[in-house]
């Protein structure tokens, strides 16, 4: 009875360092998986949001409270033995290595308005008839550009096992404006908003990133591949950042002697509309209006070319789809890569969806996977 008693005294420690190990999570997978490249010419930084799923989130901490089990418990053991008479210790450890096979479940984990309510669920060997049940409270806060604090809160009527900040991490990409749970937006369950860089005009990009993805996923580091029904995560981009976004293109090549200059991005409906100068060579043409709807192809922001116009001396406007096709690949080219190493793209649309209703209706929301988390 008294090793009984000196063994669940030693719980609360392992749960302790469960709950570290919940908490650290997003720290943890951002350092396992992003590859941060340093900034080019061709970087430009813009306001965005990073959303994360429920459905993504919870099999990650899962993951590392299995890794954490044994090694907190055979910790707490130890500190336990350690307290016993030495001539006790030998076959106090065997019969615990024998007869302990501990494990922990995450039986839930929900966004809430002030944070990420998990409860847990430990068990010292199969069918162990009194498992130990804790609810907690974890949140986020910003400390400075690219540090976050953690900190936990035991839930109403739960075991006090830790309370107050617990850790911190820092974001692996951009700078940071702030981070949320947000309990009412879909599949979303948590959000970082941040100047987000974005490399434009990398023709190799797509090489590159099919590379990064191969190695991080043969070193299963990184799924790509979202489960049925279930989505990793969301950027949304605003569209004051698309605006942004294009005066960063000083240029785009459409033929051999003609190119288009001064451009300039906005949303219209579930369209993008491209406004720009063309130039045949110093002389300019006229000014056209091109009209996009945002894809993903191969993993990556894409776009096609609906329609364009040219205006020509502010008074004459016709049809100039001549050079869709050539326009349609510039852009495309400038986006391949755009995103490498941080996010694959599945779907790109203007405006909200069922899974993120949260989102402005002028936003480009991108739905996808992430290495950033």
């Amino acid at each position: 009875m008294k090793k009984k008693r000196l063994l669940q005294s030693g719980l609360g420690v392992v749960l302790a360092l469960l709950l570290f190990a919940l908490a650290v999570t997003p720290a943890r997978a951002a350092n396992r998986n992003i590859h941060i490249h340093k900034a080019t010419s061709g970087t430009t930084s813009i306001n965005a949001t990073i959303y994360l799923a429920t459905a993504t989130l919870q099999p990650i901490f899962q993951q590392n409270i299995d890794q954490a089990v044994p090694g907190a418990v055979n910790s707490t053991l130890s500190q336990i033995l350690n307290t016993l008479p030495a001539s006790d210790r030998g076959w106090a450890g065997q019969m615990a290595s024998a007869l302990l096979q501990p494990s922990a479940q995450l039986t839930s984990l929900s966004a809430q308005q002030n944070g990420l309510a998990a409860s847990l669920n430990l068990s010292l060997y199969p069918g162990d008839p009194q498992p130990i049940n804790a609810s907690m409270n974890v949140t986020f806060s910003v400390l400075d550009s690219t540090t976050v604090q953690v900190s936990v809160q035991p839930a109403s009527g739960s075991p006090a096992l830790v309370s107050g900040p617990i850790t911190t991490f820092t974001m692996p990409i951009g700078q940071l404006n702030s981070i949320s749970t947000t309990p009412s937006c879909g599949n979303a369950a948590l959000a970082a908003n941040l100047q987000f860089p974005i490399a434009l005009g990398t023709a190799t990009g797509q090489v590159q990133f099919a590379h990064s993805m191969q190695h991080q996923v043969t070193r299963g580091k990184l799924q790509p591949q979202a489960t049925a029904g279930a989505t990793d995560s969301y950027i949304e981009i605003p569209a004051t950042s698309l605006a942004s976004l294009g005066s960063s293109i000083s240029s785009l090549p459409i033929s051999s002697n003609m190119s288009a200059q001064n451009i300039q991005i906005s949303v219209q409906g579930s369209n993008l509309i491209i406004n720009s100068d063309i130039m045949l060579g110093s002389f300019q043409l006229g000014t056209a209006t091109t009209t996009v709807t945002p894809t993903a192809t191969n993993g990556s922001l894409a776009v096609n070319v609906v329609s364009t116009t040219l205006t020509v001396f502010q008074i004459f406007t016709f049809p100039y789809d001549t050079y869709n096709q050539q326009i349609q690949q510039t852009l495309n080219t400038e986006l391949n890569g755009a995103l490498t190493g941080k996010f694959t793209v599945t779907k790109a649309a203007i405006g909200p969806d069922s899974n993120l209703p949260c989102a402005a209706s002028d936003s480009l929301v991108l739905t996808g996977t992430t290495s950033l988390f």
